[in-house]
Formats: C-alpha cells, sequence, structure tokens
C-alpha cells in the first residue's frame, strides 16, 4: 500500500504547491511510484505541472462525485514514475456538496481506495484553508508535511494547523502522523527569517530549509521542477533531501 502524505498549510503564499510538486519529481526520480493529486480549487498544482486545468473533463472534481468517475480515468502520467490528478475550479462548488453527504470527512479516503497499491507514495496538495477538502486530506493520510514561510505570522499559523491535525487524528484517523515542517523562502541574510528558523526548529521537527530563489517561481510558469530546470540548484538540493528523509521515514 502506498504512503499518503498531505502537502497542508491553511495560510497561502508559502510554497506549498511548489514543495508537492518538487518532492513529488524528487521522489519519482529516485525509482518511486508517485501520484500528486491537486485539492485546491485554483488548480496550482495542475498549472505548476504545465497542464491547463480546463483541458480535461475527468479530474479529483469528477472523482469526488458522488456518482463520479473512477479515479483512475482521472489520472495522467507526467513523466516516468509521476502521475497527476488534476483540478480546476469547480472543486469549488464540490467542497460546498461535500458537506451534505454521508461519511463526509473519508469521501477523498473512498475516492483513492482503487489506487493505493499503484503508487509508493500518494502527496495531497491541501488548499490554503483548514475546510473540509483538507480535513479529508488528513483523514486519509499516513503523514503530513507542513510547509512554512520563515515570517512570524506564518509561523503563528502553524499552531492552529497543529490542533486541527490533533483533533483529525483523535476522531477519525489515528494512525496521522506529522513528519515534519519544511522551512520556505528563507533568506539567510534577514535577521527576522534566522530567528523564527530557530524558533521551528526548537518545536517541531524542521526536515528541510529551502531558500527563496527566483527559480522556484519560473517553474510555475515553465511547468519545471526545479531539479529539471538547474539539478544542481540549492533548492532542488534541499528538496532531494526532503525526498530522501520522506522515503527513510516511510521505511520506518
Amino acid at each position: 500500500m502506498g504512503t499518503v502524505i498531505a502537502f497542508a498549510n491553511q495560510k497561502g503564499g508559502v510554497a506549498k504547491t511548489t514543495s508537492t510538486y518538487n518532492v513529488g519529481v524528487a521522489l519519482a526520480k529516485k525509482g518511486k511510484r508517485t501520484l500528486i493529486i491537486d485539492l485546491d480549487s485554483q488548480a496550482s498544482l495542475t498549472i505548476s505541472a504545465g497542464l491547463e486545468p480546463f483541458e480535461y473533463d475527468n479530474t479529483i472534481v469528477t472523482a469526488l462525485k458522488k456518482e463520479g468517475s473512477d479515479i483512475e480515468k482521472c489520472i495522467l502520467s507526467l513523466q516516468i514514475n509521476l502521475d497527476i490528478c488534476t483540478s480546476r475550479l469547480e472543486l469549488a462548488q464540490m467542497e460546498i456538496e461535500m458537506i451534505g453527504r454521508a461519511m463526509r470527512e473519508t469521501i477523498l479516503k473512498r475516492a483513492i481506495a482503487p489506487v493505493l497499491d499503484k503508487y509508493d507514495f500518494i502527496l495531497l496538495d491541501c488548499p490554503p484553508q483548514l475546510g473540509l477538502l483538507t480535513i479529508n486530506a488528513l483523514a486519509c493520510s499516513d503523514y503530513v508535511v507542513i510547509p512554512v514561510k520563515t515570517d512570524y505570522l506564518a509561523y503563528r499559523g502553524v499552531e492552529l494547523l497543529m490542533e486541527s491535525i490533533a483533533e483529525v487524528k483523535a476522531l477519525i484517523n489515528p494512525q496521522l502522523s506529522v513528519m515534519g515542517v519544511v522551512a520556505t523562502m528563507f533568506e539567510k541574510r534577514v535577521k527576522d527569517d534566522n530567528e523564527i528558523l530557530q524558533a521551528l526548529s526548537q518545536k517541531h521537527n524542521v526536515i528541510g530549509v529551502v531558500k527563496k530563489m527566483a527559480i522556484a517561481k519560473k517553474g510555475v510558469y515553465t511547468g519545471l521542477s526545479v531539479s529539471e530546470q538547474s539539478p544542481k540548484n540549492d533548492v532542488a538540493t534541499e528538496y532531494g533531501k526532503v525526498s530522501d528523509y520522506i522515503i527513510s521515514k516511510a521505511k520506518g
């Protein structure tokens, strides 16, 4: 059975999608069969992978419908060992519809069940809020990875997410655990960034420190991960280290 990992943070602009995509590519390059799932109605992960959301009829939206498509029909191949289940704007309406359904917190878990044994890793790019889609992601995940921008507001927001994770663990998914925090957009020469990184390290397991670099932003326009643009780049190297940690943790 594949290991399911939610990349979650209710705060936007923390490089959550960038982290999901680049870790997914890194895992695939290490020979791990990987599926990335876009759970954001803005379809940021879909766009980051170089795809146009409205070109595809079968997406995570149709997979989550009550009488929806088999998720296998919603999966596209990106490269060797890396597949994606795309999103589109209608996912926001789908989340509202999910509220009235039975066992609404486990709709995603039931949707991905048919492909669990086909992948080593399934990465879930959660939306930037603690809504029903994020709860669904936490309910079907083995681990959570939390990308956190090294600023004070993002740091404060981690505690709220931790409370939600603890609640899901207690009520829905007792196997859920936090794998660690990825500090993102870190600027070494900025004093505040260093102080926030130190505070994060004291309270949480920091499994990666990703610098703020233009190459990561450029990838959104090119559809290429950092490692595909510049394999020896510091950002690519750091996401490679994060993928190594994930592999080692999953084996444990």
